[in-house]
């Protein structure tokens, strides 16, 4: 299967009429293992995908991302490629990836594949030779270094799951360098011959017609040739760094020489090269973790670059309106970046337990989860749907005998890792392990997630479920939301987020109260005549006489040009 697209667009800035599909995409993130499974072995597969690509398709996303599906030997469930080029016999075969993204088209999705281009398995045939000798042919292919004279490691890197970056391997009498689980030993990307490999990793799924490639940790793209230690972290304030528990030793280090170095940017260009070869409806995104998130995230997406990246900085932030402020204001600054809203994937905490927890608690689950989906649907650069978002799950408590991520089991009970926002999707309320799978799942399913199951939030219009599927087909009709630029109107106070989305001759106000109060606010004086409430999907905000905003706990409010 394979096809080039060839379309004469470009970026998607205010006056550009039709910008490509992916300045404004939602997608739609799916973690492979726990979506749906068909062949009764209790993990989800690639035909459990296909079965339930009309769901996803009404939800109206734009993409859909699968998790790695890769031949791994699971260690870190997928994260860990043994062999780019296959699929893991756990998900199916190659022929049933090829119908699924067949099927998606016709249902006008779009398909994105994971992608580790840092690291491999330790099992992977690259490894394995480069291990064998110093002087073999792929010798170079990994971070390989020297100990230091008193036997200890090269540098004083630490992996983000805990401990020394460095491994030892008497076969080469060399320490090995891993920015993650010691068995995904660290690709050498300052070597040419490995960049053109990953490359040929990469073309082997565009030319089988891959629409985008999501390209895993591309802060930990390169290290410092030089090894240079980093530095003790200079702030006791909040951490800008990913899980891992706040005694993490990972967190007490500035990462100035183990993550987003500055030549990485070459390697983005190199990646935009590749693509553009099969059309400019190609898609790359990055993630981005452990930086200094915004200004990495527009360098790496500046026109040549990564189409699009993302970052955890909501995540992290446990419902700190001013975060979400500032994410706005800076990217409203940096015209040619393309950052994707998130608030939510399958290394964090979910969204309804993270931002959610006090709005649910209070009895503004749904609202809150609603005003959620539209603050991102909304934003310049489009979003990032995790699976579940949609019908406002919760994290799930794990118990230890049950917990499978080996980051958890190495850091518990300080962090209990990723599994909890892992566990089955809840597709049938009264079924045995929720209509997931006919056998006892890999993952325990969360009892609380049944009430929250598809059936039943098909069958209440007032649901999370319904809500998302208003907002998402509302968006798609407002053309200010097609690429374009936003502005944040800085006078408004905290807990209010108000916006201004420009594109295509389009003006569109957005407004929202992130608090379980009403609340009200007089427009600035230049802008209390200048717009009109439109419909939107189910929210309750206005604007009175005298340009008075009115929003409700958790509500919010679209305006359009008067007249227009």
């Amino acid at each position: 299967m394979s096809e080039t697209r060839t379309k004469t667009r470009s970026r998607g800035h205010d006056a550009v009429a039709s910008p490509p599909w992916w300045a404004s995409a939602v997608v739609y993130q799916l973690y492979l293992r726990s979506f749906r499974d068909t062949n009764g072995d209790g993990i989800g597969d690639l035909n459990g995908v296909t079965e339930k690509l009309d769901y996803i398709a009404a939800l109206g996303v734009d993409a859909v991302w699968l998790s790695p599906f890769y031949k791994s030997p699971m260690k870190d469930f997928g994260y860990d490629i043994s062999d780019f080029r296959s699929v893991d016999p756990t998900f199916g075969e190659i022929a049933d990836l090829d119908r699924l993204v067949l099927a998606a088209r016709e249902r006008g999705l779009r398909t994105i594949v994971d992608f580790t281009p840092c690291h491999t398995s330790e099992e992977h045939p690259w490894f394995r030779e480069s291990r064998s000798s110093r002087d073999n042919p792929k010798a170079d292919w990994y971070v390989w270094a020297d100990a230091r004279r008193d036997g200890a490691p090269p540098t004083n890197w630490l992996s983000s799951f805990g401990g020394s970056a460095w491994d030892w391997e008497p076969r080469r009498s060399q320490y090995r360098y891993h920015a993650f689980l010691d068995c995904q030993p660290n690709l050498d990307l300052h070597n040419p011959e490995v960049v053109e490999a990953i490359l040929g990793e990469m073309a082997f799924w565009l030319d089988r017609g891959i629409d985008g490639i999501r390209l895993d940790a591309v802060q930990c793209l390169l290290s410092d040739p030089d090894l240079r230690d980093n530095p003790p972290i200079a702030s006791t304030g909040p951490s800008i760094l990913v899980g891992g528990g706040p005694n993490n030793p990972f967190r007490q280090q500035e990462h100035l020489f183990d993550r987003g170095l500055p030549a990485s940017m070459r390697l983005f260009e190199r990646m935009r090269e590749l693509a553009d070869r099969y059309g400019e409806d190609r898609f790359l995104l990055g993630e981005a973790s452990d930086v200094d998130s915004i200004p990495f995230c527009a360098d790496a997406t500046a026109p040549g670059r990564l189409h699009a990246a993302y970052h955890f900085d909501l995540i992290n932030s446990d419902l700190d309106v001013g975060v979400l402020r500032r994410q706005i204001r800076e990217t409203a600054t940096r015209p040619d970046a393309t950052i994707m809203t998130v608030a939510g994937n399958q290394d964090s905490t979910r969204l309804m337990s993270n931002w959610g927890l006090r709005p649910a608690r209070q009895g503004f689950g749904r609202a809150f989860a609603a005003a959620m989906c539209a603050i991102m649907a909304t934003q310049k650069g489009g979003a990032l749907v995790f699976q579940g978002e949609e019908l406002g799950l919760t994290e799930a408590e794990i118990g230890y005998d049950d917990l499978r991520d080996p980051w958890g089991l190495h850091l518990y009970p300080d962090f209990k890792g990723r599994d909890g926002c892992r566990t089955p999707m809840p597709w049938e309320a009264d079924a045995r392990y929720g209509g997931f799978s006919e056998e006892k799942p890999w993952l325990p399913l969360c009892e609380d997630h049944r009430a929250l199951a598809v059936d039943r939030q098909e069958a209440d219009p007032g649901s999370v479920l319904n809500a998302y599927r208003r907002i998402l087909a509302w968006r798609r009709g407002q053309p200010a939301l097609r690429g374009g630029t936003q502005r944040l109107l800085e006078e408004a106070p905290e807990p209010l987020v108000v916006y201004e989305r420009a594109a295509n001759g389009a003006r569109l106000l957005c407004a929202f109260n992130l608090s379980d109060r009403p609340f009200t606010w007089r427009l600035p004086e230049d802008e209390r005549d200048a717009w009109e409430v439109v419909d939107g999907p189910g929210f309750g905000g206005e604007i009175r006489e005298g340009g008075v905003l009115a929003l409700g706990a958790y509500d919010g409010m679209f305006a359009t040009l008067r007249g227009r």
